[in-house]
């Protein structure tokens, strides 16, 4: 068995930024209101999936987002969809 050393420690929480996009997070709104038609529809017609639609929509609306951006807006988008409209029906 190895004792632990300094450099195999956990570096403490600093209160700095951990995320490596934080663009992402200052236009998340934004996208979600961009989204949001796109995400109700598809929820109201039951024809699933729109993450394709969703891309394409995101990608229009933002066009200087590189590609695996819009793919996190997207995941992203969909999360909170869900989390809000299970929260609106309970």
């Amino acid at each position: 068995m190895t004792g632990s050393n300094d450099k195999d420690a956990a570096t403490p929480h600093d209160g700095s930024e951990r995320r490596t996009r934080p663009y992402l997070r200052e236009i998340f709104e934004q996208a979600y209101m961009v989204a949001y038609p796109v995400l109700d529809s598809a929820q109201e017609a039951h024809t699933g999936g729109p993450a394709h639609f969703l891309r394409v929509v995101l990608h229009d609306a933002f066009p200087d987002l590189h590609l695996q951006d819009v793919a996190i807006l997207c995941v992203s988008i969909e999360r909170v969809y869900r989390e809000r409209n299970k929260a609106e029906t309970h």
